[in-house]
């Protein structure tokens, strides 16, 4: 096993102070200026810039559903900014989902009527608007960065005004380790927000809840599952949809992919 010196660490901690800075000079450029670069003349020049490789992600490009509601989703947020800078923070940028992967997901679920719909690590809500289109009876978001919670509750508010018929959704700047979930039925969306030693005490927390009855029936929507394993192996679930699930047309360009991987498990009937 490979350990890292603590020159090493600091080289890498350096690199992302100045990467992350100059990544948001170029986010900030005009959302023309970004189409711009995407023109196969000055994409064949621009994506071998260092700086300017960030743009062709498409993270950084207002997206469809942000010009549709005036609300802001884009994006990637370093793990410094999440997690801070201790060495033992986790590793994975903020990035929005593509709403038509989170729509198709939710839809395998049926009635979702009488569930809470739940995301870990909710950036800046863009899954959470997804779910106001679906009859959730709560609609909720954790995250440890208190700047996109508050980014995303400024969505909830423009979601709320365009459409006051829909179930509202609320974020916190909370550990979802020490939150208490909603009681009842419950569906958990997962945007791959941790690595394995987290995810497994989040699973363990909701096995806990849901053995002593806390959770009444337990659905995860696992998008990009690299901890796939963890939640097959588990006791109180089953898998109940796996697919690489392609990006509606519109959303294409706008993150690396074309399709995103889906896995759905749910709880295993009470004996």
């Amino acid at each position: 096993m490979t350990t890292m010196t603590p020159v090493g660490n600091f080289r890498k901690r350096l690199k992302r102070r100045v990467k992350w800075p100059l990544i948001a000079i170029v986010a900030a450029l005009p959302d023309s200026v970004q189409t711009l670069l995407y023109l196969p003349r000055v994409r064949k020049f621009a994506q071998h810039v260092p700086v300017l490789k960030v743009v062709y992600t498409g993270c950084y490009r207002t997206h469809p559903l942000d010009k549709a509601l005036g609300t802001e989703t884009g994006g990637i947020e370093p793990p410094e900014a999440i997690y801070g800078d201790d060495k033992n923070a986790g590793s994975f940028p903020y990035m929005g989902s593509q709403p038509s992967t989170v729509r198709l997901a939710l839809r395998q679920l049926g009635d979702l009527r009488d569930h809470a719909f739940v995301d870990i690590g909710c950036g800046k809500g863009r899954p959470m608007i997804v779910a106001t289109e679906f009859p959730f009876r709560e609609i909720i978001g954790y995250d440890l960065a208190s700047r996109l919670v508050d980014i995303a509750n400024r969505n909830a508010r423009i979601v709320a005004r365009r459409f006051p018929e829909r179930v509202p959704m609320r974020a916190y700047a909370a550990d979802a380790l020490q939150a208490d979930f909603p009681p009842g039925k419950l569906v958990v969306y997962l945007f791959n927000p941790f690595g394995i030693q987290t995810m497994t005490r989040l699973l363990d927390s909701l096995t806990a809840a849901y053995e002593r009855g806390a959770i009444e029936a337990l659905s995860i929507v696992y998008l990009n599952p690299l901890c796939k394993e963890l939640f097959d192996a588990s006791p109180i679930l089953d898998c109940r949809f796996s697919a690489s699930v392609p990006y509606a047309a519109d959303e294409i360009g706008y993150d690396e992919g074309v399709t995103q991987t889906v896995h759905i498990w749910t709880s295993r009937p009470r004996a």
